[in-house]
């Protein structure tokens, strides 16, 4: 089983192109070139660990795969390459 720190999650996220909206929830969207995308996924404020069930549903929000977000959060993939990969995969687009 797999548990990692909802902040650490959260603060890659921020380093990695997404912005932070706070509602009754912690909301990250992902900007690219200073826009918000469709692409986005969301924290309880009393969450602390994310396990197995949670990873795979911020992937699906991501449009990852589990592996591909375990990478992401490792730094295997970065935000530029992680923009670039929404793009061809069409669930971004750029103008």
């Amino acid at each position: 089983m797999t548990e990692i720190a909802v902040a650490r999650i959260i603060g890659v996220l921020l380093q990695k192109g997404f912005v932070q909206d706070e509602s009754h929830h912690t909301m990250l969207r992902l900007a690219v070139n200073g826009r918000k995308t469709r692409i986005h996924t969301w924290f309880s404020h009393g969450r602390r660990k994310a396990d197995d069930w949670l990873l795979s549903q911020i992937a699906r929000e991501m449009r990852l795969s589990r592996r591909e977000l375990l990478a992401f959060l490792e730094c295997a993939i970065g935000g530029e390459q992680y923009a670039q990969l929404m793009v061809e995969r069409g669930h971004v687009r750029v103008e």
